[in-house]
């Protein structure tokens, strides 16, 4: 009998301890994500026969002036092929204002 009492109670603390160990479900977005979302929309229009299948962020890297370049490494499939497309967002440093796109693609 105190068996069939223990097992019910031990799974509602473990139910409990879970809920609370839980991650929190907000997440702040990282600061490249619009610059991915303008790298994936260039790909897209320059590719519209391929799918994205595959993304990567790079880096943030110092570029001309007062600007700045966000790099991405995307994978496409497409037309029996699969190849990478390197997209540079240069932004402007102390604005965020995308400058210029430049896709570079890569074959294996």
């Amino acid at each position: 009998m105190a068996n069939m009492i223990r097992t019910p109670l031990i799974y509602m603390i473990l139910v409990a301890f879970m809920g609370f160990a839980a991650p929190s479900a907000v997440h702040a977005e990282p600061s490249y994500a619009k610059y991915g979302r303008v790298a994936m929309q260039e790909a897209a229009n320059q590719y519209p026969d391929a799918d994205i299948i595959d993304y990567k962020y790079e880096g943030r890297f110092a570029a001309a002036g007062s600007n700045s370049e966000e790099r991405f490494r995307l994978w496409l499939r497409g037309a029996g092929s699969e190849f990478g497309v390197r997209v540079r967002v240069i932004v402007t440093a102390d604005t965020g204002d995308v400058r210029d796109v430049q896709l570079e693609e890569i074959r294996p």
